[in-house]
């Protein structure tokens, strides 16, 4: 199975964090990180990668990833940004269906995402010592205590997987956007949209092939 660190890699290097080297961009990707594993567990049963997961106020964390973040930003966006991931299939599947989910959210919408989880509830509940004292130890989450909150998150990203599937095929170029159905993208194709890009008028484009031409409307 993948190091954790991995993943978070790939996050960063997609810029997933947002707000780079910020408490708000660290927390953003723990809550990432947390539903990416989540969602491989809603599809394929298993855990996405071993690491605890650790419920903080803000919700839920990996906690070696939050660190190294925190202590050693710069060193990790230069290994995240020389990164080149071999991912299998469901592993890329699962990670840009997150991104497309939950990648616009904002760190504070995450949090407030996790707080409704049942297990981040009963973790930090039972990390809270009578004093207010957090104790990491005892803050592990056990997901397969709380299928429902798996199953959550597991419908999002099949609901977005089935609108994906359904979506009209595009592609943009400089800023125009062109639908296509029956095509094949070829370079031959990709070059006359190119050169058409830089001369039309409109932002959207219809492209399909009458015997055999390339016709653009």
């Amino acid at each position: 199975m993948r190091d954790v660190y991995d993943f978070a890699k790939f996050f960063i290097k997609n810029g997933a964090d947002s707000e780079p080297n910020t408490y708000d961009g660290n927390m953003k990707l723990q809550k990432l990180l947390v539903l990416a594993n989540m969602a491989y567990r809603a599809q394929y049963q298993k855990p996405l990668y071993n690491e605890d997961v650790l419920a903080f106020e803000n919700g839920l964390v990996v906690e070696k990833v939050r660190l190294k973040y925190r202590n050693d930003y710069s060193a990790f966006k230069a290994e995240s940004e020389t990164f080149h991931p071999d991912f299998d299939k469901e592993e890329y599947e699962t990670l840009n269906a997150v991104l497309g989910v939950y990648g616009h959210l904002s760190a504070k919408e995450l949090s407030d995402l996790n707080h409704q989880f049942k297990s981040w509830k009963q973790a930090y509940q039972k990390g809270i010592s009578p004093e207010g004292y957090h104790d990491k130890k005892k803050s592990v989450v056990d997901f397969s205590a709380f299928p429902e909150d798996i199953e959550a998150v597991g419908k999002a990203i099949k609901a977005y997987k089935e609108t994906q599937k359904n979506a009209p095929r595009h592609e943009v170029i400089n800023g125009v956007t062109f639908y296509y159905d029956d095509i094949a993208l070829t370079d031959d194709v990709i070059a006359e949209l190119e050169k058409f890009s830089r001369v039309c008028e409109e932002n959207v484009y219809n492209v399909c092939k009458d015997d055999g031409r390339l016709v653009i409307y």
